[in-house]
């Protein structure tokens, strides 16, 4: 949420808080002089920076913001003005360093460090763009000769990750800070500070549709104090197409040119129906429901995800998942989108990743086997008629006693940590989660 309203992030706040409360305390050292706040567009990073510029400004701590979108020359520009209405004086940049720097950059290092030296100071960084190479090295240099700056406080934003991997020593002194969607309670109180009297129907719909980010709750609290009624159809319709326009056309897609936007935008829908994706899954994906883009190879497969994330940051790797996946909260509205304009496709793409995941499980074992069947179950929850998904479940917990201990631990574990796939079983949770008990004993 890039607007006025702020709600949660205590947890970020008393991070920041407690590295301002150091910075003035002379007789303590930063011992993570970077923070960078990451997150996809309109998740909140600005609003943040804000909240950060307020304390400065309530503590009387000098600060500069910079917005790294505007271009290296310009960042530089905005750093060196800034600091010299603090009435700092800049002399002419000399030194060692400069041979490898350029101008710009030597400039706005000997500014900051010139302010620094006057007591404290807090550098504020928005619109990082992480796949920008020359900008991440840009950023790089500037904070390797920094870092000995010990009254110099920096917090950079940017939409994904960035990866400072030239020099060690600068990705030793970040800390991340991964924004994610506002919980049930802050939404709650963020439609509290909006003033709309909502009835509950309508906010439940609010909850539902935008999941907690930010942006969407935005553009839909605005929409309906224009009027708009969520609970009549032709309006919801339009609702839903705001939606599309305002958060997915003119922020997320917001790098590629016109023409680009509508095939990478169905795209992204297609591959926000899985929860993750490898590349063997991307590719019978792509070559099932979007051949126009399809690769000659199943090697060239490999480089996708890297195209879309720099061209989108909202494809990337989970770990935990051990496969890609659209960021969250805009996944959810692609969902959205295409539950409500294509339900037939919706049900269909559904019922063909059902049907992989169950191949796929019955040719490996342990914690794969395990990945794919809960995968399975999840999507048969969208396409199987009740009966038939009561039969599915019965089937599966039939089948575990078969596997491993370890396998069956395995599995229990991540379906009760599993919310999402609850949600989706609804009333069936609770039989999979009693016959999972069962097991235990």
């Amino acid at each position: 949420m890039e607007g006025e309203l702020f709600v949660n992030r205590e947890v970020e706040l008393h991070l920041i808080e407690e590295a301002l409360q150091t910075l003035q305390d002379r007789q303590r050292l930063l011992r993570t002089p970077v923070v960078e706040l990451c997150g996809v567009r309109g998740i909140g990073k600005t609003a943040l920076l804000r909240q950060v510029q307020q304390r400065c400004q309530a503590a009387d701590v000098p600060f500069i913001w910079a917005e790294a979108g505007l271009g290296e020359s310009l960042l530089a520009h905005q750093i060196v003005e800034q600091v010299q209405r603090y009435r700092v004086e800049l002399g002419r940049a000399e030194g060692e360093s400069m041979e490898p720097l350029d101008p710009g950059l030597w400039r706005a290092v000997e500014a900051l460090r010139m302010l620094a030296q006057r007591g404290r100071a807090v550098l504020l960084v928005d619109a990082v763009e992480a796949g920008n190479e020359r900008q991440v090295r840009w950023l790089e240099a500037l904070l390797r000769e920094l870092l000995k700056e010990y009254s110099l406080f920096v917090v950079l934003a940017s939409p994904r990750l960035v990866s400072f991997e030239q020099e060690r020593s600068v990705a030793r002194k970040i800390t991340v800070l991964e924004l994610g969607p506002l919980d049930r309670p802050s939404c709650d109180v963020y439609l509290q500070k909006v003033g709309l009297p909502l009835e509950a129907e309508v906010r439940e719909l609010i909850f539902s549709w935008t999941r907690g980010y930010p942006l969407a709750m935005e553009v839909l609290t605005e929409a309906i104090r224009g009027g708009l009624d969520p609970r009549q159809p032709a309006d919801r319709l339009q609702l839903l197409q705001l939606l599309t326009e305002r958060v997915i056309r003119q922020e997320i897609l917001k790098k590629l040119s016109p023409e680009k936007r509508s095939s990478y935008e169905g795209l992204l829908r297609l591959l926000s129906v899985p929860r993750r994706f490898n590349l063997l899954l991307l590719q019978e994906l792509i070559e099932q429901f979007a051949p126009e883009w399809a690769r000659e190879s199943p090697l060239a497969y490999f480089f996708l995800p890297r195209e879309l994330s720099d061209r989108t940051d909202v494809v990337r790797w989970h770990l935990d998942r051990a496969g890609y996946a659209v960021e969250r909260p805009v996944r959810w509205l692609f969902l959205l989108s295409l539950q409500v304009e294509q339900p037939e496709q919706f049900t269909t793409l559904h019922r063909w990743l059902a049907a992989f995941n169950q191949r796929l499980a019955g040719r490996v074992n342990g914690s794969d086997r395990i990945r794919y069947l809960r995968e399975w179950l999840y999507h048969s929850a969208f396409c199987l008629e009740p009966a038939a998904l009561v039969q599915g479940i019965e089937e599966l917990l039939a089948t575990l006693p078969w596997e491993t201990a370890e396998a069956r631990v395995q599995f229990v574990e991540e379906v009760r940590q599993d919310q999402e796939l609850q949600e989706v079983l609804g009333e069936h949770a609770q039989r999979l989660l009693t016959g999972l008990q069962a097991l235990e004993h």
